[in-house]
């Protein structure tokens, strides 16, 4: 919060769900692999809810 949305906490995001995640290691994927998406995902995710946050304020 407070932050603006440029790459570089976009980033950060993705750095931080990486780390805090546990994942398991399995046939599945590595280890490696399912924090690499989780990261993947938290940034998806932060832009998802500032486009919804920017329709809904009309500052589209």
């Amino acid at each position: 919060m407070g932050s603006t949305a440029d790459e570089e906490t976009l980033n950060a995001v993705a750095a931080a769900a990486s780390e805090a995640c546990d994942p398991i290691d399995d046939k599945r994927g590595t280890v490696e692999y399912r924090k690499q998406v989780a990261g993947v995902l938290a940034k998806r995710a932060v832009v998802i809810a500032i486009e919804r946050a920017e329709q809904r304020n009309g500052t589209n």
